[in-house]
């Protein structure tokens, strides 16, 4: 409007030169002045507007994320972790009742007890439960309640009990070696004397490698436990072991040469020397040959399978980008402290800031109902599969495993979550939790329709800043054992008494860790470790048996 009224003030003043005869001279002038101010105007503009380009892209940000000012802060060009995270909200004065206190005692040592043989070497092995398999993300998940500085003094259970620490750095140390031998595959064994069929070799399977899917959290866990126990005790001489650098280093160049995963690409170098690299990805039963579902290059960084190892429909799973992001961050501490390394300081900052713009551009949709939500899954050309899965990270755990997330699309993200909306939410009543709501996972569908899967509730738990909210669940989940006082992997929303493995530590230490967030009074009692093979022993704290 300002422009049209100074072209009707100019239109007025050229109509006024029969009366003024010099005012021509004077009035051109004038115009010629005005014309230059406004083209000087949009020229510095432009070259302002020019300026935080530059200085966003140096960052490696796109001016495109404005959409989201005032809300969304990215984390910039320089990455600080937040040490203790914000979830779980720790308020560790709340009095719950007996059965859940003895449950969480239970549940808390269930992994020490039943699933760690301590090895020669310095070494831990960790399977699941019942299924004698280490897991890179089940293993990292079942240990992190000892890493949680839930203590009043701000100290983690391994930072007082150095048979606790032995433990877990042995599984830091074993779970590098385990990425050196393979790092597209998610689970192991502990030894190679297992005969594989030759239909099990067709897809990745031989000596330690007990299952190759390609899970891009596999890593964010491993990672996320070097840091956590960097934290607790950060002169451990484990974290120092060329072959834990090593790790990070081989996933970082893998999640690079995923994030153009169409292009065939594969990481290269002297790490990469097993069996099943130097060449794409390719897994049987997986769309186009193995390759997966189209995807177009946008940042984001590529994954198989999700963490409930069932295949992606779209290549790009937002909540393992969003954990990425998130250690991605932690890397950019270690390195420079750890290691001395200001090349993989560089190329971790790098690599995050592309993953979390990915996640800005194509990962965030226009909902009808719901306004703008967190998709599960995108491939970068526009497509995206709206749900949520039980497994972690999901995107009810989005605040749990400390993405830098906007608040309100959170909001929108979990009331479409607890919705009918959402395709594997589930709500119901049964004797022994009365009404209960929630929900769980395909993964389980075959055989339970209608399931919810125990750690579902226990991050909506850990994720949630109301305290009413986080005590109802603990009441749920005690009462959802099916009368066997642990939990399971997933349960019939109208009768818990019908669940899938029995033996399931990995939901077992995420009930614990929310227990943990709420009272003192757990843990109370004493652990033992199931097998220590290590000839020397260590002393273990005020719990150790």
């Amino acid at each position: 409007m300002a422009y049209k009224s100074m072209k009707r003030s100019l239109g007025r003043r050229r109509g006024a030169r029969k009366k003024a005869p010099r005012a021509p001279l004077i009035l051109i002038g004038a115009a010629v002045l005005i014309l230059m101010g406004i083209i000087w105007f949009y020229i510095g503009s432009g070259f302002y507007s020019a300026l935080l380009e530059h200085e966003r892209k140096r960052s490696g940000l796109d001016a495109r994320q404005d959409r989201f000012e005032g809300e969304y802060k990215p984390l910039g060009n320089s990455q600080s972790a937040i040490f203790p995270p914000k979830y779980p909200i720790v308020t560790r004065s709340h009095n719950l009742d007996a059965d859940s206190l003895a449950m969480c005692d239970r549940a808390l040592w269930h992994t020490l007890e039943t699933t760690a043989i301590v090895l020669p070497d310095g070494d831990t092995f960790i399977h699941t439960g019942d299924i004698d398999d280490l897991w890179l993300r089940d293993s990292a998940a079942q240990v992190h309640p000892l890493l949680v500085p839930f203590g009043d003094d701000g100290g983690s259970l391994v930072e007082s009990d150095s048979r606790l620490a032995r433990v877990v750095s042995g599984l830091i140390k074993r779970t590098a070696m385990y990425i050196r031998h393979d790092p597209y595959a998610n689970a192991f064994r502990i030894d190679d004397s297992y005969v594989f069929s030759a239909e099990q070799k067709k897809i990745g399977r031989h000596d330690l490698i007990s299952t190759w899917n390609y899970e891009l959290d596999s890593a964010c866990y491993y990672i996320r436990m070097v840091y956590y126990f960097y934290k607790s005790l950060p002169d451990h001489p484990v974290l120092r072991n060329p072959s834990v650098r090593e790790a990070v280093e081989i996933m970082i160049d893998l999640w690079i040469a995923e994030q153009d995963h169409e292009s065939d690409q594969y990481p290269t170098g002297p790490l990469f020397d097993c069996k099943n690299c130097g060449k794409p990805y390719r897994y049987p039963g997986l769309a186009r040959d193995g390759k997966g579902t189209k995807v177009k290059k946008v940042g984001l960084t590529w994954s198989g399978f999700r963490p409930s190892d069932d295949e992606c429909k779209y290549g790009y799973l937002v909540p393992a980008n969003m954990f990425a992001v998130v250690v991605l961050g932690y890397v950019e501490e270690l390195a420079p402290k750890l290691w001395n390394n200001n090349d993989l300081t560089t190329k971790a900052r790098a690599l995050r800031l592309e993953i979390d713009q990915g996640i800005q551009e194509h990962a965030i949709v226009d909902h009808p109902k719901y306004g703008k939500v967190y998709a599960y899954e995108v491939n970068g050309m526009g497509d995206y599969l709206l749900m949520d899965d039980a497994n972690v990270p999901s995107l009810m755990s989005i605040p749990y495993i400390g993405y830098n997330y906007v608040s309100e699309i959170y909001a929108n993200t979990r009331r479409f979550i607890l919705s009918t909306d959402n395709p594997t939410y589930q709500k119901g009543r049964n004797y022994d939790t009365g009404e209960i709501e929630g929900y769980g996972s395909p993964h389980m569908s075959q055989a339970i329709k209608n399931n919810i899967w125990p750690m579902s509730l226990a991050i909506q738990a850990l994720s949630s800043d109301d305290v009413k909210e986080k005590l109802r669940l603990v009441q749920k989940l005690t009462s959802a054992t099916g009368g066997t006082g642990w939990m399971h992997e997933s349960f019939d929303v109208s009768n818990p008494k019908k669940f899938t493995r029995s033996w399931f530590c990995w939901a077992d230490s995420l009930y614990a860790e929310l227990v943990m967030s709420l009272t003192k009074a757990c843990p109370s009692n004493k652990y033992h470790v199931m097998k220590w093979n290590d000839p020397k022993t260590l002393p273990g704290g005020k719990y150790a048996a």
